[in-house]
């Protein structure tokens, strides 16, 4: 039995067998077992108990094994020190807090045999989504409402992420926007790259050269390892020279290898020097990444502040001196993609971060005005009936299929409780 199958007894106090006695023998009466907690800390907070003859107040911690506690590292968290009360599946060792034991019950005594069964038999089954099977059960409204919440929790995700970035970047906000940008343009396959050539080449530095774009693509094209090779065309022979003279005057190191950047199995429009060129354009058309961004008032918006005039040389060329047979201007798809990654997450952490919700509901009211992305994982739902219809449905799906089915935290999803629930 996994922890989540024993939070779940807990909570909903399935429980048979009773009266609970202790492993001290004392006698147990649970008046409340106390509020979940999904954040660090023990499991159940405010729980109202009885042991003994005494009424406690406090914290409920559950694990596996009793020993479980000295694994998971409580002896010394004194987050832990008001636990009043151990539940554990197998009780194999005794714990302490100051020197006084910790009351432990075993649930193993107390498991309903046939909701034990029936778990085993739902969490191990082979599909992904395990509760495919009955899920044209599930009243629309329910569905509706576990994806409002997994799109919620998607966007927050996202928007701790540029925070994060925010704070290694000194609060600069424009370094923080340049540096999400640059990592969404490498999309999943060159996003590492992009994110390293970001953190070594500076915006600030950047910037002096945005309206120059034979210095900016220099910059860009030079510290990606583009311009170590001998140039084949006049173009990239005039980007090795200003980046020669460049790298001196900032002392920029180190340069990216080259074979970083991935190729394999890309249609030309993908290519990293492609995205790279694209990525530039956007740079060269904003001197203020992030003040354009916290200006967008819509859909279209978004789009044109992304959709930007490549240079005429990256309009027929798919690298450097490697002509192309069609233009490579970036696509509707991408954009929406960027849109999603890059634009959304920066104005859901910016609206946290000044406390202004109308950042927020922008960053929605665009996931809700994109078409739904198509991948693997959305086809999993769209084939059990599931109708996903914006960028909003589509990562609330990917959101829900990440971090609840693949993880088999079905306890920890309305659907999976509410059908486990009822055995």
């Amino acid at each position: 039995m996994d922890e989540y199958f024993l939070q779940f007894l807990w909570k909903f106090q399935k429980l048979e067998g009773k009266p609970l006695v202790l492993t001290n023998k004392e006698v147990l009466e649970v008046y409340h077992p106390g509020h979940q907690n999904f954040d660090s800390g023990p499991d159940f907070r405010d729980a109202r108990l009885k042991i003994g003859e005494l009424m406690w107040s406090g914290s409920v911690e559950i694990h596996y094994r009793s020993s479980d506690w000295k694994r998971h590292g409580h002896l010394d968290d004194q987050a832990y020190h008001n636990v009043v009360l151990h539940v554990v599946w197998n009780h194999d060792q005794d714990i302490t807090i100051d020197g006084q034991p910790i009351p432990t019950l075993e649930l193993a005594r107390y498991a309903p045999k046939d909701l034990q069964a029936e778990y085993r038999r739902y969490i191990n089954q082979p599909e992904d989504i395990r509760c495919g099977k009955v899920l044209h059960q599930v009243p629309n409204i329910q569905i509706t409402t576990l994806l409002d919440r997994s799109l919620a929790a998607r966007l927050e995700a996202k928007s701790q992420t540029v925070l994060t970035t925010l704070a290694a970047c000194g609060n600069d906000w424009e370094e923080t926007t340049y540096r999400t940008l640059a990592a969404n343009f490498g999309f999943k396959t060159n996003k590492e790259a992009m994110l390293k050539l970001s953190t070594s080449l500076p915006y600030k530095v950047l910037r002096k050269h945005q309206q120059q774009p034979t210095q900016l693509f220099a910059l860009l094209f030079g510290m990606s390892g583009w311009l170590n090779d001998t140039p084949t065309d006049d173009y990239s022979q005039a980007l090795q020279r200003e980046f020669q003279f460049l790298q001196k005057k900032y002392s920029l190191s180190p340069l990216l290898e080259k074979h970083l950047w991935k190729h394999a199995r890309m249609r030309p429009a993908n290519f990293p020097a492609v995205r790279l060129a694209q990525f530039g354009a956007v740079l060269h058309a904003h001197q203020q990444l992030f003040d354009a961004v916290t200006h967008i008032h819509s859909l279209k918006d978004a789009q044109s502040l992304l959709h930007q005039p490549l240079p005429d040389y990256w309009k027929e060329h798919m690298d450097l001196g490697k002509p192309a047979t069609k233009p490579m201007t970036i696509g509707k798809s991408a954009i929406s993609i960027i849109i999603i990654n890059t634009v959304a997450p920066i104005l859901a952490a910016y609206a946290q971060y000044i406390g202004e919700v109308s950042y927020l509901e922008l960053a929605q009211e665009l996931m809700e005005s994109l078409p739904a992305e198509r991948n693997k994982i959305t086809k999993k739902w769209t084939e059990l009936g599931i109708s996903l219809e914006s960028a909003a449905d589509s990562q609330a799906a990917l959101h829900q299929f990440q971090h609840f089915c693949q993880m088999k935290k079905c306890l920890h999803c309305n659907i999976g409780l509410t059908i486990l629930h009822r055995k």
